[in-house]
């Protein structure tokens, strides 16, 4: 695949030298050849914007699940865990993706913490960001999602895009319907990426401010195809494949970018533009020399296939090496293996002992109360006022109507602050879910029909340090521990699919549309997402960028 000239050459013979090509179609001699026979050769996929924690796996674990499907190098803002963590949290992340057959580049988490809406686990200014400017993997500024306070010239802000703009750096964008003037005075702070556009058209503006545009394929949000028409011409010389946020069992199930692929082929987006997006343009936007490619010195990292119509990564070499065949790791994928002694240890990061059920309890103020309105899919929220069901008098949930409680309670400093409200869309009919993964503050998260199962649902996840949890009462449903940063599991990939497959199953039982509400449920607590979210200090109104209270 010739990304250069847009063209598919074939017969042609790739020369591999130590890892990098040092020939296409060259005639030189090999101590060793490879027959392909017939199979298409590209660059391996590449993932401009993902935040590995979103897997719910270790770094080692989401390579050896999305490699086998042709994923060989990554972008990841481990924005999530230094939510937690911190300093901490991003040092544990670049040491714990060393030595992986899958090359994991990082971007400094610009929005630490995201917003003053929430209590975060720590705050990152630039004086702590800069030391990371000397690591190899880390590539610039990741996604700065206060806009406001790029609109507003916020000196924290501020300070972080200079530091990275003069040091030659990347800054990628997190602008969702920004348009017309503030849109051109996000880019003239030096953003040059948006992986947040939801319309064609939206896409297309950014892309004439001179910004690059990601195509989401995530789990919680998928813009994929609405972007389509965008791709249809010169725009996708600027466009890029992205996961964002994706499950485990989605891309064990439906794919990675290998399954973004698919989709724009089968929509009539031609091979080599779909790939160009898939491999090539991330590579040069990052100013990568040596990926992204098929040509003299450029990395042997490379994946066959066989039908452009339906898009399978066949083999997987990294660095000139097979490492996956027909989907699975072959034994050579070992050989990268990591050396523990370089993993640093982390902290606990769930400080919740000082509750009780009163906790829970909503006295009714009269009048009608803010409902967050939320859909499957989408990370975007409504807003409706409704009179809430009132029982002895406090609001209870109201099944019948599909409005249950919603908290948020801070976890990282034991404050005690609790955010109450209401959710309508979760289709809950009895009993809690609960979560300690829930953007960007991932502070607990919890929505219940019923007090004792909101109750014993907090208790639980407290005591296997963060994860997800369902209750019936005083009873565990289904559970999965999250133990590093209250984000990440310990376990195989296996183990945590298996525990998955629990939560799936009973969403099924209880009819519940849409899949699975735990990754709807994690972005309620966003407030740099329109419309109505919740914090642990109370409703956001995102759209007035303000805090409003529950009751109108």
């Amino acid at each position: 695949m010739d990304f250069f000239r847009g063209q598919v050459l074939e017969p042609c013979t790739v020369s591999v030298y130590k890892g990098y090509v040092v020939g296409v179609g060259s005639g030189l001699k090999a101590r060793h050849t490879i027959d392909l026979q017939g199979l298409y050769l590209t660059s391996g996929l590449f993932d401009a914007h993902v935040h590995i924690e979103s897997s719910l796996l270790s770094p080692a674990e989401f390579a050896r699940i999305i490699t086998p499907r042709g994923t060989t190098a990554v972008v990841a803002d481990p924005h999530e865990i230094a939510n937690v963590l911190g300093y901490d949290g991003i040092n544990w992340m670049l040491r714990a993706s060393e030595g992986l057959p899958l090359d994991v580049y990082m971007m400094a988490p610009s929005c630490v913490p995201a917003t003053d809406f929430d209590t975060a686990g720590a705050s990152l200014y630039a004086s702590d960001l800069a030391p990371f400017l000397r690591e190899d993997r880390v590539l610039g500024l990741g996604e700065v999602m206060n806009y406001p306070g790029v609109l507003t010239g916020d000196p924290r802000v501020m300070d972080k895009l200079s530091l990275f703009w003069e040091n030659r750096r990347p800054i990628d964008g997190h602008a969702p319907g920004l348009s017309g003037a503030d849109l051109s005075a996000y880019v003239l702070a030096g953003i040059r990426s948006d992986h947040e556009a939801t319309t064609a058209a939206e896409a297309l503006e950014k892309i004439g401010t001179g910004m690059w545009v990601m195509a989401r394929f995530g789990s919680g949000a998928r813009d994929l195809e609405a972007l389509i028409p965008a791709m249809r011409g010169e725009a996708a010389h600027r466009m890029m494949l992205c996961t964002d946020d994706r499950h485990p069992n989605d891309i064990v199930e439906e794919g990675h970018i290998d399954a973004a692929v698919r989709i724009l082929l089968n929509a009539g987006i031609p091979l080599v533009d779909t790939l160009r997006m898939a491999c090539h343009n991330p590579a040069a936007y990052y100013g990568m020399r040596r990926a992204g490619a098929i040509a003299p010195g450029y990395r042997a990292d490379l994946l066959a296939f066989s039908d452009p119509k339906d898009f399978r990564a066949e083999k997987v070499f990294k660095r000139g090496i097979e490492i996956a065949s027909g989907g699975q790791a072959l034994p050579a994928w070992e050989q990268f293996g990591q050396d523990d002694r370089r993993r640093t240890q982390l902290r606990d990061s769930v400080n919740v002992k000082w509750l009780e059920p009163a906790v829970f309890m909503i006295p009714d103020e009269g009048g009608r109360v803010r409902i967050i309105e939320s859909s499957p899919g989408s990370i975007l929220t409504g807003k409706s006022f409704e009179r809430p069901k009132v029982l002895d008098g406090y609001c209870v949930s109201d099944t019948e109507r599909d409005i249950i409680k919603i908290f948020v309670i801070e976890r990282h400093t034991g404050s005690g602050s609790v955010g109450k409200g209401f959710i309508r869309g979760l289709k809950l009919k009895r009993g809690a879910v609960a979560s300690t993964v829930s953007h960007d503050s991932h502070n607990m998260i919890v929505a219940g029909v019923d007090d004792v199962s909101i109750f014993k649902a907090v208790k639980r996840l407290n005591a296997i340090k963060g994860g997800y949890v369902i209750t019936d009462g005083d009873e565990i449903v289904a559970e999965l521990a999250l133990p590093i940063g209250g984000l990440m599991s310990d376990a195989s990939a296996a183990q945590v699919l298996e525990s998955l497959s629990r939560f799936e199953a009973y969403f099924k039982k209880e009819g519940i549309p849409g899949g699975s509400p735990l990754m709807t449920l994690s972005f309620m607590a966003l407030p740099v997402i329109p419309s109505l979210k919740i914090t642990d200090k109370g409703l956001v109104d995102v759209d007035s960028f303000d805090t409003v209270p529950l009751f109108e």
